[in-house]
């Protein structure tokens, strides 16, 4: 023990040395550690800060492309109008509109959008998006509108096969959210997995060419003058955001006409 003693203080001045360097090394490495991570909590800090002020602006700045975008597929839906109605008018209007509510999960779905009457939306009105058929606009209040969905049951779609250019009726099963059933099809026009369905245009609420989806099962019973057919939905139901209501100014004059060469022959 005595040696030790006489040790320690043989060598104190060496053994403070070691001691004082030994907690300036360590109050180095902390500080450094600290700076380091007091600038990655800084650095997130501010990057929350900047999003969520930059937030109303990006908000903005989408709903301008929204409308920008709603403008383009309204010129574009003109230059495929016929030229003899050029003249005369100019019969498809275009509303950007957000989805606010959706449901998939029953068999009667429908959509609620954050645009009404003060916009210009009528019950009646097609929706379509980027990627196909939506639905058809079924109730609206000042600014809000419920909408049908193609995930309904009751929801019919006049359609056609792109190659073929053969008619039939697209409805809902009520199964599965992705695929649904087109109707009506003779037995005797050739089609095939792949080929792709879109809407006629005949009932006036969706314009023609509007994608539908894709044939994705063909069966043919021997006694059906139809074919079963099964389509591939090209609309993504799940994520759908972000929706255009289409507005025919045309609709009512055709509707009109229609009904009143029905009567006649009744």
């Amino acid at each position: 023990m005595k040696r030790l003693f006489y040790f320690l203080y043989e060598y104190r001045s060496f053994i403070v040395f070691l001691f004082l360097e030994s907690i300036s090394t360590v109050l180095i490495i902390n500080h450094k550690f600290y700076e380091a991570y007091t600038h990655d909590v800084i650095g997130g800090v501010q990057n929350f800060v900047s999003e969520v002020r930059n937030y109303p602006f990006l908000k903005g700045e989408n709903a301008e492309l929204l409308r920008e975008n709603a403008l383009l597929r309204e010129q574009l839906l003109q230059v495929s109008v016929p030229v003899d109605q050029l003249d005369a008018t100019e019969p498809y209007r275009i509303i950007a509109a957000k989805v606010i509510n959706n449901t998939i999960v029953g068999t009667k779905n429908y959509l609620t959008l954050n645009k009404g009457t003060l916009h210009g939306v009528v019950p009646g009105m097609g929706v379509v998006s980027t990627e196909g058929i939506v639905g058809r606009v079924k109730a609206v209040s000042s600014y809000f509108a419920t909408v049908t969905s193609l995930l309904h049951t009751a929801m019919q779609v006049s359609a056609q096969i792109s190659n073929s250019k053969a008619l039939g009726t697209v409805q809902w099963s009520g199964h599965e959210p992705c695929r649904a059933q087109m109707l009506y099809v003779p037995r005797h026009i050739p089609i095939e997995p792949g080929d792709q369905v879109v809407t006629s245009g005949y009932n006036a609420t969706f314009f023609e060419g509007v994608r539908i989806g894709h044939i994705e099962q063909v069966k043919l019973r021997e006694e059906s003058p139809y074919y079963d057919i099964e389509l591939r939905l090209s609309t993504e139901f799940s994520t759908l955001q972000n929706v255009y209501v289409v507005k025919n100014t045309l609709k009512q004059e055709k509707n009109s006409l229609e009904k009143h060469t029905q009567d006649f022959y009744e």
